[in-house]
């Protein structure tokens, strides 16, 4: 599954599970942030209840994305050539709502992606972990946990895709990634109408491969994706003879 469709889904798993025992006391919109070519962008909290809050942020960066050696490694404050947050730690008054900015620090050769977690705590002198395990154990009540994806793109933007040469995978060759949405098989002289489709929803990230169908008695590969920084939809067609 995507990282994207995955993460979601697994906050939905989350607030479902624990729904009936503890509520979210603070959203955040959007979930998954793209910085601009400035490398900025920001997020809005919002406090769901009638009390002041004190929000903790931690960074972490996220390796080999969209594959199975993917992991995360934890960021520290102020680390070289990561993402700053700012504020990094702040406090909510009841029913407000408070802008978050994130500024990368450099700009990568390639797309980067980390993800960064909110949790609400009883007080900005004390750790997340520490007040979440004293709140679990005395109020019997949980604090969510929530994180957002945020995706630094390149210096230079460069979208190369290619098949490799048994055509069973599309090769990412360039510097962003990008999204695949349709992939198509198609006979010689056939509309691309009656080509064999098959819809997907999966990032492809930067040296990184996508497996493609079996493509054995077909003449043309079709492949539909759209480009998260310019959010143009694009169509490339691949000879498989």
């Amino acid at each position: 599954m995507d990282i994207y469709n995955r993460y979601i889904r697994a906050i939905a798993g989350i607030c479902f599970l624990i729904g009936f025992s503890a509520q979210a006391n603070i959203t955040i919109y959007p979930m998954a942030v793209g910085l601009d070519s400035k490398g900025e962008g920001s997020v809005r909290i919002l406090s769901k209840t009638n009390e002041v809050q004190f929000v903790k942020t931690k960074l972490l960066k996220i390796i080999h994305p969209g594959t199975p050696e993917e992991k995360e490694i934890v960021i520290e404050p102020g680390g070289e050539n990561s993402l700053a947050i700012m504020p990094p730690k702040f406090a909510i008054p009841g029913g407000s709502s408070k802008l978050i900015r994130f500024v990368a620090m450099d700009t990568p050769e390639k797309e980067v992606l980390y993800r960064v977690m909110f949790e609400s705590v009883p007080s900005l002198d004390e750790t997340a972990s520490e007040n979440t395990t004293t709140s679990i154990k005395t109020d019997l009540s949980v604090n969510l946990v929530w994180g957002i994806l945020v995706t630094v793109p390149p210096r230079q933007p460069k979208i190369d895709i290619s098949i490799t040469p048994d055509h069973q995978f599309l090769q990412n060759n360039g510097t962003q990634r990008v999204k695949i949405s349709d992939v198509g098989l198609c006979q010689r002289g056939e509309k691309e109408a009656n080509c064999l489709w098959k819809k997907d929803n999966r990032n492809l990230f930067p040296d990184k491969q996508y497996t493609l169908p079996a493509t054995a008695g077909y003449e043309k590969l079709m492949i539909k994706y759209k480009n998260w920084i310019d959010q143009k939809i694009t169509t490339t067609e691949f000879n498989l003879n």
